[in-house]
């Protein structure tokens, strides 16, 4: 299972895929490429190949050359495709076989504006009872939603109108809801129904943003227009409308400043005190206490991408201790979504591959 990048290429027509399975792999399935990141060798990546038929194969690879481009942010890489196996292209060959010119039907009236449409309702039947295809079908979509634009995520146009998106946002989380997994009683696959969920809720709301600024929807604010001064008390408020003399108009009144402590300018503060401290309880085997201690952290810095990929790393150690090697790896994952750079999830996610639950007591040393 890969993590880290992935690479998104698009083929609107089946030559154009044609082509790039003859000619632009070479052999041993290489794939060279130009991306604006730097890449290591050995790290692992997903090519999202998203066909005509809207389609997307998640193809795993592996980076085999990585060389920066003088003058230029980008990195020359090439990439082995050890997932683009033959039954991937057979599987892309029968779809290009099935997809021939159809008869286009006649276009049928516009309903009545006073009909509503029901959206199909999803049910737990439509989803795979296997367990391990069923978290392999979440994960795949996951990796295709977070490579995809916002409009795609929702599986509408660029241009389509507040009902469309309404629509595909309502039939994405009716889809993807926790609560059609909850029976398989699987951390793992309910933490990937979450992720799915929360990527649905924030697509919606950079759409619904865009139709508002276009001017093409409207945002619903509070229709309470409070006047300037208000809510400034019973007491400075005069019994003529006047506003009273306060308290501290009195000269006898004497403002107290509260003490301030010493501060030693060389301690750490903010968000590196927060981190700090978690990490000091991961090397210690913490792992609970340092996931509530980084939950706090993140309500006062709720962008900090270190402190929120250092909340999925102690909480994939706390499933490895309960023995929930799906679930670790996917919060692992999740982690370094947030945060391609965290050092600590991809040594763990290396070390689950090499050992599994086994020898959890060596983790520690990555914290120090």
């Amino acid at each position: 299972m890969a993590s880290g990048r992935t690479l998104h290429v698009r083929c609107t027509t089946w030559e154009q895929v044609e082509v790039f399975h003859t000619r632009k792999l070479r052999a041993g399935r290489l794939l060279s490429m130009k991306v604006p990141f730097d890449a290591e060798i050995g790290a692992q990546v997903t090519l999202g190949l998203e066909l005509p038929n809207n389609v997307v194969m998640a193809i795993d690879g592996v980076v085999q050359k990585a060389s920066p481009i003088e003058g230029d942010s980008k990195t020359w890489i090439e990439v082995e495709l050890a997932g683009f196996t033959e039954d991937v292209i057979a599987r892309i060959r029968g779809m290009a076989e099935g997809s021939g010119p159809a008869v286009e039907p006649e276009p049928a009236p516009p309903p009545a504006p006073s009909v509503r449409t029901s959206m199909p309702r999803v049910s737990e039947e439509d989803l795979p009872n296997d367990e391990r295809h069923l978290f392999q079908q979440l994960t795949t979509e996951l990796r295709r939603m977070r490579g995809a634009a916002v409009h795609e995520v929702l599986g509408v146009e660029s241009d389509a109108g507040p009902e469309a998106v309404r629509r595909g946002w309502m039939s994405l989380v009716r889809r993807h809801h926790p609560d059609l997994v909850a029976r398989h009683r699987a951390p793992a696959i309910s933490h990937l129904a979450e992720e799915l969920t929360i990527l649905a809720n924030r697509a919606y709301d950079r759409q619904r943003a865009s139709l508002v600024a276009d001017g093409r929807a409207t945002a619903i604010r509070s229709a309470l227009k409070p006047p300037p001064g208000w809510l400034v008390g019973f007491d400075d408020i005069a019994s003529n409308g006047q506003r009273a003399a306060t308290a501290t108009s009195d000269v006898s009144v004497k403002l107290v400043e509260p003490p301030k402590l010493p501060v030693d300018p060389n301690s750490l503060q903010g968000g590196e005190a927060f981190e700090s401290r978690a990490r000091a309880m991961l090397s210690e085997g913490d792992s609970a206490h340092a996931q509530e201690v980084l939950a706090a952290a993140l309500c006062v810095y709720p962008r900090s991408r270190t402190l929120r990929s250092l909340y999925y790393v102690a909480a994939s150690i706390t499933a490895l201790q309960g023995g929930e090697v799906m679930l670790a790896t996917s919060q692992l994952e999740t982690a370094l979504a947030h945060f391609d750079s965290c050092r600590e999830a991809s040594l763990i996610l290396d070390h689950i591959r090499r050992n599994g639950s086994q020898r959890l007591d060596d983790l520690r040393r990555h914290f120090r």
